[in-house]
């Protein structure tokens, strides 16, 4: 597996993690007044996804990153003619 592979699993567990906090939120904002002693506050939740989208626009300029390379590579160079 390489680092590009590496990357796009890591991506695709963010972006899991994202969607669960984000419905968790949803759900802890609504009944925040109601909210049980093991429950995190909506606060908490909302600084968590904060660091979890960070952390995803970090792998997702690594990929750019990695494509623009890899496209780089592809390009045949243009000569000048003399």
């Amino acid at each position: 597996m390489d680092e590009k592979d590496r990357l796009m699993i890591k991506k695709q567990e963010l972006e899991q993690l994202i969607r669960y906090n984000q419905e968790f939120y949803s759900e802890s904002s609504r009944l925040s007044g109601q909210l049980s002693s093991y429950a995190s506050h909506p606060a908490d939740i909302a600084s968590h996804l904060q660091v979890l989208n960070i952390e995803l626009e970090k792998i997702n300029g690594a990929l750019a990153h990695y494509n623009q390379d890899q496209v780089g590579q592809n390009t045949p160079h243009l000569t000048e003619l003399h």
